[in-house]
């Protein structure tokens, strides 16, 4: 295995037992066994290689659930599996999100090239929810801004639940995101029909 493969898989083990700041390079520099300027020479900073694990997992994930989700027939059916999704990986792997939160609040202030990949990973996170909407939303805008809406409640979801999970019910949520969708869709439906008329 390269060495760089060795160190990825590595920091996503370490993150998930020990966290964020539970995984340093030292640390990573043992588990892999390698000396800790071979990780800062693949990488350049912890930073970079958080990015890295964070683009991997989320073209992992775009890979796989996405287009299985993408590939049911209904709007709902979609949008169960993904709130299916969502909780899921909120309950069993919360340092994946946790790390983009990390490197968000990282790039703001003096790092505009780890900005710029964020806002790139952020693009490519609002076309998966556009794309899963082009049957029942036919404007480009309005299909953007509902994407944006979408990722943005689940970012402040999982924000809410990590602070207080205890306070958070998913199931409850779930239902009134549901709600609040079917609203969206009659929205859409009306905007579509006056604009036809």
């Amino acid at each position: 295995m390269r060495t760089e493969e060795a160190i990825l898989q590595a920091t996503m083990r370490l993150l998930a037992s020990r966290g964020i700041q539970g995984t340093s390079l030292d640390l990573l520099a043992e588990e892999v066994g390698v000396a800790k300027s071979s990780i800062l020479w693949h990488f350049g900073s912890k930073e970079e290689l958080l990015l890295r694990v964070a683009e991997r997992v989320f073209d992992q994930v775009a890979d796989g659930p996405v287009q299985e989700i993408l590939a049911m027939p209904t709007l709902a059916e979609r949008q169960e599996a993904s709130w299916k999704f969502f909780s899921t990986t909120l309950r069993e792997n919360p340092e994946l999100k946790r790390v983009i939160l990390y490197l968000i609040f990282e790039s703001v202030e003096g790092r505009p090239e780890l900005r710029a990949r964020l806002q790139q990973l952020y693009a490519r996170i609002r076309d998966l929810y556009e794309t899963g909407m082009r049957s029942v939303v036919r404007d480009d805008a309005q299909r953007r801004r509902i994407a944006i809406i979408s990722v943005a409640a689940l970012d402040g979801i999982f924000l809410q639940w990590l602070l207080d999970p205890e306070a958070i019910d998913l199931e409850s949520l779930h239902g009134e995101l549901q709600a609040l969708s079917e609203g969206a869709r009659l929205l859409a439906r009306t905007k579509g029909a006056r604009d036809d008329v």
